[in-house]
C-alpha cells in the first residue's frame, strides 16, 4: 500500500488555498502502523504455529495445583507429592516419587490424559513422549531409541531405558500408554501417556514398579495428601 498524499487524497479539507490533512487519513495511518507493530510483537513473542505443539501456549500459562493423593490416575503408594494443571487437549498429572540414592534430580511420572485427540492403541513412542513432557531429564539428555528395550503386561508394553551409575544403583526412563488408569479418566479421555524416571538402591524390576500392573488395580494410594 502507498503511503503518498494520493492516498489521502480523498480525505484532504480546502480551507482558502492551502490543502490540510483530514484527521480521518490520519487515524488511518496511525492504524496501519499499530497492526504493523503488533505483528513484529507477535513474531518476537514466538506465537504458536500449526508446527508447534497444541498445549505449549497452556504450557506457559497454566500452573500446577496441589491435588490428594486418591486423584492420581495411577495408583503410586509412595508418592510424596501430586500435581494437576489442565491443558485443555490434556490434563497433566505429575506424581514425585522418593529418590533415596545419592544421584540428583526428582524421581518423577508425569501423565496426560488425552481427551482432544485419540491416543491410538499404538505404544506411546519416545519422540512422542518427549516431545509432550519437555525432553528427558537428566541422566537421560541423550536417550535414543537405540537404547530402548522393551516387556509387557497385562496393560500392554512398557518401553525403558536403563543405567546404572555404580554400586546397586538403577536408573529407568520409562514410557507407556494406556487406554485406562488406576481410577477414571477425565470425561472424554481417550488415553493416557505416561513417562517416568527413577532411580533406586536395587534391581529394575523395583525401578520399573511404579508404571507396573499395580499402578492400575483399584487400590487406593496411600499418602498424607488430604
Amino acid at each position: 500500500m502507498s503511503w503518498s498524499s494520493d492516498h489521502c487524497a480523498p480525505f484532504l479539507a480546502r480551507q482558502g488555498n492551502v490543502l490540510w490533512p483530514d484527521v480521518v487519513c490520519f487515524a488511518q495511518r496511525s492504524m496501519m502502523f499499530l497492526v504493523l507493530a503488533w505483528v513484529l510483537a507477535a513474531c518476537q513473542l514466538g506465537l504458536p504455529s500449526q508446527k508447534d505443539s497444541p498445549t505449549e501456549l497452556a504450557e506457559a500459562l497454566t500452573e500446577y495445583r496441589v491435588i490428594p493423593a486418591n486423584r492420581a490416575y495411577v495408583n503410586v503408594p509412595t508418592a510424596l507429592l501430586v500435581m494437576e494443571r489442565d491443558l485443555g487437549a490434556a490434563v497433566e498429572q505429575r506424581i514425585t516419587l522418593p529418590n533415596l540414592t545419592p544421584l540428583s534430580g526428582e524421581n518423577v511420572i508425569l501423565l496426560r490424559a488425552q481427551t482432544r485427540r485419540a491416543a491410538g492403541q499404538n505404544p506411546l513412542s519416545l519422540s512422542q513422549a518427549l516431545a509432550q513432557f519437555g525432553g528427558a531429564p537428566a541422566p537421560f539428555a541423550s536417550i535414543s531409541d537405540s537404547a530402548l528395550a522393551a516387556r509387557s503386561d497385562a496393560f500392554g508394553d512398557v518401553t525403558y531405558s536403563v543405567l546404572r551409575p555404580g554400586g546397586e544403583m538403577t536408573c529407568v526412563l520409562a514410557l507407556r500408554r494406556t487406554q485406562t488408569g488406576g481410577r477414571a479418566l477425565p470425561r472424554g479421555a481417550s488415553g493416557l501417556d505416561m513417562l517416568m524416571r527413577n532411580c533406586v538402591q536395587g534391581g529394575l524390576d523395583q525401578a520399573l514398579a511404579p508404571l507396573g500392573p499395580a499402578a492400575f488395580g483399584l487400590g487406593m494410594p496411600r499418602s498424607n495428601l488430604y
